[in-house]
Parts: structure tokens; sequence; C-alpha cells
């Protein structure tokens, strides 16, 4: 579940698009049970905030999601525990949703502090400041994330977009050489499908994003594509010609 890549899906190509970016999160096993007599054991405020986090994961996985209720649960949790980096990035992935962006910020703050190497909660601050426009900030954080094993081609990505929409034509245009030049990865067909996007050749972009479509999963996918949802772009209008649909 993201909370932040969150739990949305993208009905893509030429259906409706609703998601949030942002990398997932995953939910805390629940603590192991003492096998001996004298092993260590939680202490209650602990067990308290666990089961307040598992109670605001039941409220974001009803249908609908009761935000409310896994506000007010994680609220809760972080008072009894208030050094748990994953109930300050679950609360501010909730207040992204609802696009409360200065309570995301200090929440993804908080939990930067406890956890400072934490790529998911990096990623997340950045990720804010790209919602909201403000690309050259975005850049900043995306930029050393392009080093990360598992987010740098998708860091990459987004380092181009923010030069792209933040008026660094030039320099994007210079990194969008550099990923024709490799070719063989998700940015390869998501950054030239903005850039079409970008200078308005709607029928060339669709192209692009179908052949994505064609070889990246769902949950892929729609991890790069948000961040057109994000700029305006999806859903595409219907093609000039139905052929092109095919």
């Amino acid at each position: 579940m993201i909370m932040s890549p969150l739990s949305r899906t993208l009905a893509f190509v030429f259906a409706a698009l609703a998601l949030v970016p942002f990398a997932q999160a995953q939910t805390p096993a629940p603590a192991p049970t003492a096998l001996h007599a004298g092993a260590p054991s939680l202490s209650s405020p602990v067990e308290a905030a666990r089961d307040k986090i598992q109670a605001a994961v039941k409220c974001m996985n009803q249908n609908p999601p009761d935000q409310d209720g896994a506000l007010s649960n994680l609220s809760q949790a972080i008072q009894l525990k208030p050094d748990s980096a994953f109930a300050y990035l679950l609360r501010g992935s909730l207040y992204t949703q609802k696009k409360n962006f200065p309570a995301a910020e200090a929440d993804f703050s908080a939990a930067y502090k406890v956890d400072p190497n934490n790529v998911v909660i990096k990623f997340n601050l950045s990720e804010l400041k790209f919602m909201q426009k403000k690309y050259d900030e975005a850049r900043t954080g995306f930029f050393p994330l392009e080093k990360d094993n598992d987010m740098g081609d998708f860091a990459l990505y987004k380092v181009f977009l923010c030069d792209l929409f933040g008026g660094h034509e030039d320099l994007a245009k210079t990194e969008l050489d550099a990923i024709n030049k490799k070719g063989d990865d998700a940015s390869y067909y998501f950054s030239n499908a903005a850039w079409d996007l970008y200078h308005k050749n709607t029928d060339d972009a669709r192209t692009w994003l179908v052949s994505a479509s064609h070889i990246y999963d769902m949950k892929k996918f729609s991890t790069y594509g948000e961040s057109l949802n994000y700029l305006g772009y999806l859903p595409l209008p219907a093609p000039k010609d139905p052929a092109a649909a095919q």
C-alpha cells in the first residue's frame, strides 16, 4: 500500500485515471511473540501505537476509505510513540491526498528526522514540491536518488520533468538525449511522451504511452504515468483517427 505511490489505480490509455504518486510504504509486521519466559516484550505504549497504526490501515482499506478515521488513529499512534517514522509517513500521505501540503511536509520532515536514510521519505518530500509545481526545489531532492538501485530510473525521469516543466528546456533536451541513448528503461518511454505532450504533439505522446502500456505492468505504468496526471496531461483526449487507438 502506498501512502504516498498510494492506494489508487491507474486505468489508462483511453480510460479514466485516478492516482496519487509516491513511493510505497509497507505495513509493519506484527511484533514477534515471546517464545520463552524472560524474553523482552514490547512496552504498553509501543503495543498501543502499533494497534493504532493497524487500525488506521484498516480505515484506509475500507471502501470508501475512512480518511478521517485513519488520521485520528495515526495521530494517537504518534502521541503514543513520537519516534514512529512509519506513522508520520502514513499520516503525511493522507494529508497529501487531502492536499494539505503544509501538514504533509511537516509529517514527512518528522519522519526524516527519525529515519534520514529512508528513500521513500526523501522521495515524498520532493514529490510534495513537484505536486505544487515547485520544480527547482523538487529537482534538488530527486537528483541524489538517481544513484539509488531501486529508484534510480524513476528519479532520472522526475529530474527530467522538473527541468522540462521548470523552464530549463535546453537542459531537459540534453537529459532526454542521454535517456534516448540508453533507451531501455521506463524513463525512455515516459520522458519522450512528456516531451511530446509539452510540445503539444498529442498523437506522438499517445504512441509512446501505448507502447509503454504493452511493456510494463499496471503498477509500474501508474507510477510513471501519475506525474503526467499531476501536470494535467492525462487522460489523453480521443485520437483524431480512431485507427490510431488500435
